[in-house]
């Protein structure tokens, strides 16, 4: 490991200097490196090597590259241990040389070449998304989740509103729900459902849920209480969905709307006798027109096309439908 003479010993040339304030903004190969700092290859490989082994470097192998830059940031009070032993301050002197190189502006010159060198990089790299294509989808669930799209469209939304999940159950939709809008209503008729949501992390860390146990037909939301009901995959579970869907109505106020979303009526036993449900889903139409006899207008309904079941022993089930309708006055 290094120790603080190395580290100081790597910086007393203003070539690698230049070298570390190039790789703290990109990440860069050897041959980059020579176009940008007009230097041999040698010499390059040279002063990299110096401030690898000062610490002050960490490389990775990119398809037939080595790409250079600077160490992202260490946890505070984390230390390094070297010949059996530990080294106080190493990473806090590393952090200040490191933080005072990237303060540093580069020349015009410079972030122009590397402007140059990152935009033909991108222009000869086509075969990445050719080779990658198949499996690009689930690389970005794995990277960001399956919600983040929808956590971005619910943005295009007013923040000042009181939205209501209808069911939440677990709370699957508090979380997004809590960062976009004003207050939050959970309403679920099962306590041990309501105490798995209350539990979840990014429920915990915000104070804009509130949670409420009541019947589904008999709502404890105030009328016109709220700007937005949501509904999702709850009415095959109640007794009397109309009844239900009147409920959802009477809690929104004028100019507010209510989203549903639902099973297509099936006869997948196998799904409905494991997931509890009371009704084997429902035709769009019956859904519209509970929504029209609650009063709502501007209805409107339609398939989830890409939702459906993940993996080869999924079990077979129905198609979804979203329905939404707007509250008049």
């Amino acid at each position: 490991m290094a120790d603080a003479d190395a580290i100081f010993r790597s910086l007393a040339d203003s070539t690698r200097q230049r070298l570390l304030r190039v790789l703290s903004a990109q990440e860069l190969s050897v041959s980059e490196l020579v176009e940008i700092l007009e230097q041999p290859q040698s010499t390059i490989s040279r002063h990299l090597r110096v401030l690898r082994e000062a610490g002050l470097l960490v490389d990775r192998r990119s398809a037939n590259a080595v790409l250079y830059a600077t160490p992202p940031s260490s946890p505070p009070g984390e230390q390094e241990v070297g010949n059996g032993r530990r080294v106080a301050g190493l990473p806090v002197l590393r952090e200040r040389i490191l933080d005072w190189l990237r303060s540093e502006e580069l020349s015009p010159r410079l972030a122009q070449r590397i402007e140059r060198v990152v935009r033909r990089r991108q222009r000869h790299r086509p075969d990445f998304f050719d080779d990658i294509g198949a499996r690009w989808d689930q690389l970005r669930i794995e990277a960001f989740g399956e919600v983040f799209h929808l956590e971005a469209l619910s943005t295009l939304l007013p923040t000042d509103w009181t939205v209501a999940d209808i069911g939440t159950g677990t709370g699957y939709l508090l979380g997004i729900l809590a960062r976009q809008f004003a207050r939050v209503i959970a309403v679920d008729p099962a306590e041990a459902m309501l105490a798995v949501a209350r539990h979840r992390p990014e429920v915990r860390a915000s104070d804009r849920v509130e949670f409420r146990r009541g019947s589904l037909e008999a709502l404890p939301i105030e009328d016109g209480e709220v700007s937005l009901a949501i509904a999702a995959l709850v009415l095959h579970h109640v007794a009397t969905p109309p009844a239900a869907v009147a409920e959802i109505a009477r809690c929104v106020r004028p100019g507010g709307r209510v989203l549903i979303v639902e099973q297509e009526r099936h006869h997948h036993t196998t799904f409905h006798e494991r997931m509890g449900d009371d009704w084997w889903g429902f035709e769009p139409d019956t859904v519209v027109g509970w929504l029209r006899e609650a009063g709502l207008g501007e209805i409107r309904y339609q398939p989830l096309a890409l939702a459906g079941p993940r993996g080869s022993s999924a079990l077979e089930v129905p198609p979804l439908f979203v329905a939404t309708g707007r509250k008049g006055g």
